[in-house]
């Protein structure tokens, strides 16, 4: 274990607490849990594949695999950065609990007709070092870092990866979240708390001596939705509104948020988020090697 001080588990604890009150609150459940559906899974793959911003993110993580490299990829998805990375890479391994996701990304490698992926289908929480085939050149987690214990999540990582660790996580609360922390109490009576954020990340690693490079990133995200009643009835389904009570002041809320463009329904926001990296060369000598 490295530098397990006070500073280290008193971060730790932070975003265990954190998180339980995020899995407790709203619908229930873990992050990957709104990722069973093999429909959804489907509709986010071809989401991702427009969004420009993961599109600079995939350039950006491909240009860190050294041709030939050995990739980690937690939280794998639909596979909308694992494919293009496995073309590069000579192997990479993608670990995605959600049985939505790892079902489209069965499919992707099919397509794809990649033979260089292991996919595992579990929660990095629950891997096993002997679950892997390490030693990993660069492992990665975007937007994926919803373990619950952060310190041996990261720990994990680092005793299988001889090179680089890149993590993409939220900054300050985003739009979706802030989203819910205003429509739950309105709709069941009980307070909505966000995931943690990366600020606990940069501080548990600094404390446990490891000082990554950070770069912040932001992006404007539009929600376009085909007519009120499409908004409506999205909204209602995400925040479990059954009742007429309810269903009236969610339309209250959305009559307020949403820009009108015809008959179409336009939600615009900023989320910011963090990129974290590091070198094991920087940190002390990986396990792998001793």
């Amino acid at each position: 274990m490295i530098n397990d001080n006070n500073d280290t588990l008193e971060w730790n604890k932070l975003w265990i607490n954190a998180q339980w009150r995020n899995i407790d609150s709203g619908l229930g459940g873990e992050c990957w849990h709104s990722w069973e559906n093999k429909q959804i899974a489907k509709e986010y793959l071809q989401h991702s594949l427009q969004s420009p911003m993961t599109k600079l993110r995939i350039a950006d993580i491909c240009s860190s695999v050294h041709r030939g490299g050995r990739v980690l990829d937690i939280g794998a998805g639909p596979g909308n950065i694992a494919i293009p990375v496995a073309k590069i890479a000579s192997h990479l391994t993608a670990v995605e609990p959600a049985p939505g996701m790892a079902e489209v990304l069965k499919e992707q490698i099919a397509i794809e007709n990649m033979r260089n992926i292991l996919l595992i289908n579990k929660k990095w929480d629950d891997i096993d070092i002997d679950d892997l085939i390490p030693p990993y050149d660069l492992t990665f987690a975007s937007f994926s870092m919803g373990m619950i214990d952060l310190q041996a999540s990261i720990e994990k990582m680092m005793e299988v990866t001889l090179g680089a660790i890149i993590i993409f996580w939220h900054a300050g609360i985003q739009s979706w979240d802030q989203e819910a922390m205003e429509i739950w109490p309105l709709l069941h009576k009980e307070p909505f708390y966000p995931v943690p954020e990366s600020n606990i990340i940069f501080n548990l690693l600094y404390s446990m001596g490891i000082y990554p490079d950070v770069k912040v990133l932001r992006h404007k995200r539009k929600v376009v939705y085909d007519t009120f009643e499409k908004a409506l009835q999205t909204y209602a389904g995400r925040y479990d509104a059954k009742e007429p009570k309810q269903i009236r002041i969610l339309e209250d809320y959305l009559q307020k948020k949403l820009y009108y463009n015809g008959k179409k329904r336009l939600l615009f926001n900023t989320n910011v988020s963090m990129r974290l990296s590091w070198t094991m060369s920087q940190t002390t000598k990986s396990r792998i090697e001793s």
